[in-house]
Order: structure tokens, then C-alpha cells, then sequence
């Protein structure tokens, strides 16, 4: 499908790669559901949507509450002329030893970046339906798929993403309702400061992999979405060490120990 001049939901929309999907969107002349618990943000994003040419409504939810979730998704799909495609995009980050994590941030962050995407498209798939030709993206992290020290809790919580979406794209297909996701590297936004601290990561992984824009995972998760789901890695550095660690997982292991992997 080409997404353009449709009916849009973005969770976590009032900043970072919300908001350069947001205005990406926009560009595109789509009628975007901005969707956040911060109000004042969400108005400023939904004006520069708004500036660059598309329509913007704002709600206000938590999508770890799965009826507020539901009502977003009647308001979104009414207020945008219904929903043909629906990005859960909202996270939180979480840095700790993995075994002795605080049970609140646990809950926190499982609640917000595992469920949160359940609640966002259960919610939001009957209206998808309807639509006939339809698209679910997702964003998810390298860190699904590479371990480090300290980040057991926050990728644990993207590894979940990934097995459900995968199971979720077998399900939908041929229903017209296609599946994607993208697990982007670091990403320039406060959650390499405050949740998932660049300098944490393995120090091979940080001279090596790039540290991406929001606005480059924005335009790689829409054409994904465009060009048939699935999921994709990003940069292609991220996803050569991603491949590395899958086939050759001891190797792989051995020098994240060497190398640090990371640090709690």
C-alpha cells in the first residue's frame, strides 16, 4: 500500500520518533491521531503537522490501560475518517542489573513497550480490517536482538515485541492488514541519555554503529510498511552484528564478554 493522504495513529507521538513520523505523515497529507500522555507537546506537534499540510487531532492516553486504548481507537478512527494504518511507536527506556531490577520499573517498562503495543493494536485492529488494505507498524530496537549488560529488562521487553509481531504478521496474512517493524540502532532522542545510555552499549557497537535520526527511522519503518512488513535492521552495521550474533551465537558471546558489552 502507499501510505498517503490516509487516516493514521501514532502512539508516543509527542516527541522523537513520534514525532518525526508524525511530520512525516504530514508531508505525505495524512490525517494523523497523535496520541500521548503529554498534552502541551502534543498541540506543538499538531500544529507543525498541521503547517506542513496534514491534519492532526490530539488524545491524551496511556497505552499500558487497554480501555483507554480502545477509546482512543473509536475517537482516532472517527476524528481522521478511519484508521488505515495505526504505528505503535511509544517506549520507555530502563538501564539496571537484570537480576535485581526494581519490580516498578519492571512493570514500567514491560506495561509500556510490551503491552503498550498489544493493548494499541488490539484495540485498533478491527478498524484495520474494515479498511480492507491496511498496515500495523511498529517500532522495536537492536536491542531485541543483541544482549548487553544492564539492558536484560528494556530488551527483554523488545524481544517480546518482535516474537508477537511475528506471530501476528503469520496470522494476518492475507487479510490485508500487513505487519512490519524496524529494530533501529541507537536513536538520537533522550532515551540513549535516560534510559538506555549510548556510552552502556558495547564498545565495538558504538564505534561502529551510528547513532540514527529519528526522522531516518520514521521514513525506513513507512516504507517497510510500503513495501510489504516484515521486520528490518538499521542501520546495516546494526544489522551485521545482529546476523553475526545469530549464527555464530558462542562466538558472538565470548567477545561481548571481551569487549564489555556494556555496564551496570
Amino acid at each position: 500500500m502507499r501510505i498517503g493522504s490516509v487516516g493514521v495513529l501514532v502512539t508516543g507521538a509527542s516527541r522523537g520518533i513520534g514525532k518525526a513520523l508524525a511530520l512525516e505523515l504530514a508531508v505525505r497529507r495524512c490525517q494523523v491521531a497523535l496520541v500521548s500522555r503529554n498534552v502541551d507537546e502534543l498541540e506543538l506537534v499538531a500544529r507543525e503537522v498541521r503547517d506542513l499540510g496534514g491534519q492532526a487531532a490530539v488524545l491524551l492516553a496511556d497505552v499500558a490501560d487497554p480501555e483507554a486504548m480502545e477509546e482512543v481507537a473509536r475517537q482516532a478512527a472517527s476524528r481522521v475518517g478511519g484508521l488505515q494504518v495505526v504505528i505503535a511507536n511509544a517506549g520507555v527506556g530502563f538501564h539496571g542489573e537484570s537480576d535485581v531490577p526494581p519490580a516498578a520499573e519492571v512493570a514500567r517498562v514491560l506495561s509500556v513497550n510490551f503491552l503498550g503495543v498489544v493493548n494499541t493494536i488490539r484495540a485498533t485492529a478491527p478498524y484495520l480490517r474494515a479498511e480492507g488494505s491496511s498496515a500495523i507498524g511498529v517500532v522495536s530496537s537492536l536491542s531485541a536482538l543483541i544482549p548487553y549488560r544492564g539492558g536484560g529488562v528494556y530488551a527483554g521487553s523488545k524481544a517480546a515485541v518482535c516474537a508477537y509481531l511475528s506471530c501476528l504478521r503469520l496470522e494476518l496474512r492475507g487479510s490485508g492488514v500487513t505487519v512490519g517493524w524496524v529494530c533501529p540502532g541507537p536513536v538520537a532522542t533522550g532515551m540513549i541519555v535516560d534510559g538506555v545510555p549510548h556510552q552502556k552499549l558495547p564498545p565495538l557497537a558504538r564505534l561502529a554503529v551510528p547513532i540514527l535520526t529519528p526522522e531516518k527511522v520514521a521514513k525506513t519503518l513507512l516504507r517497510v510498511l510500503e513495501r510489504g512488513g516484515g521486520g528490518k535492521v538499521i542501520p546495516w552495521q546494526a544489522a551485521f552484528f545482529a546476523s553475526f550474533y545469530r549464527h555464530f551465537p558462542r562466538l558472538a558471546e565470548t567477545l561481548l564478554h571481551i569487549t564489555g558489552a556494556g555496564s551496570t
